[in-house]
């Protein structure tokens, strides 16, 4: 395996593992969230299937079930004492399902490359490129989605709300993932190359199958057949 494929394997990688974290956040993990939000000493943290509160506080943690979609503005509004009702919003959060299918598509990518060879690395920054596409819609709508929570309650309440670590690992692993698929889709041009021309270099050139011209000098210095001296008129026979 070329040392660039290493290289565009291990990134699809990292980026597998840094999706594989953010999907994993509030209410699977309390710690991980993409976005925070703090009243005293009450503390919210909003994740992939749902949000979790009192992550860090003295009180009783609570989490919701893990479900797909739930009402971000008033769960922000329990919290922050702030009135904000959105029901588009609640929709939007059925699109963080789209972390864990870019994490999917990035892990497909990552085994193709590097179990592959020649078209496989084709076909694995093919699927890289397709798992960019979903992380970068997921990372938009991360930030505009939290981003708008984030400003209403920065705006309009004393708590304070910011983005978490989730948000910030997705905008890596997508970053990663742009720069993953040209470099494997690279080093898989780069490597049919490098073996075309040693394979020209390896099978010597005959023309039509015909004669080659008049070798007797090269075979010469290479130690193979050598032709006869060419003998003076006074030593030729005479029939």
């Amino acid at each position: 395996m070329a040392a660039g494929i290493q290289c565009g394997s291990f990134f699809l990688f990292a980026a597998f593992a840094l999706l594989l974290v953010a999907t994993l956040s509030a209410p699977v993990f309390r710690q991980l969230s993409f976005l925070d939000v703090r009243t005293g000493s009450q503390h919210l943290a909003f994740g992939v299937f749902g949000y979790c509160t009192n992550v860090n506080g003295n009180g009783n943690h609570g989490c919701s079930s893990r479900q797909l979609g739930y009402d971000i503005a008033s769960v922000s509004g329990s919290v922050s004492d702030f009135t904000y009702v959105n029901e588009n919003l609640e929709h939007v959060t059925k699109a963080l399902v789209l972390h864990p299918i870019a994490a999917g598509l990035t892990f497909i990518a990552f085994i193709v490359a590097f179990f592959s060879d020649h078209l496989g690395f084709l076909f694995a920054a093919l699927i890289a490129f397709l798992a960019f596409l979903v992380s970068l819609a997921a990372m938009v709508i991360d930030f505009v989605m939290f981003g708008i929570i984030r400003h209403e309650i920065n705006d309009n309440t004393s708590s304070t709300a910011s983005f978490d670590n989730a948000i910030w690992l997705t905008l890596a692993a997508t970053i990663i993932l742009f720069f993953s698929t040209f470099v494997v889709c690279f080093e898989t041009c780069t490597q049919r190359r490098r073996r075309s021309k040693d394979r020209g270099y390896s099978e010597p050139y005959a023309g039509n199958g015909g004669y080659v011209g008049n070798q007797a000098p090269m075979m010469a210095q290479n130690g193979g057949y050598t032709a006869a001296p060419k003998r003076h008129f006074w030593q030729r026979k005479r029939y």
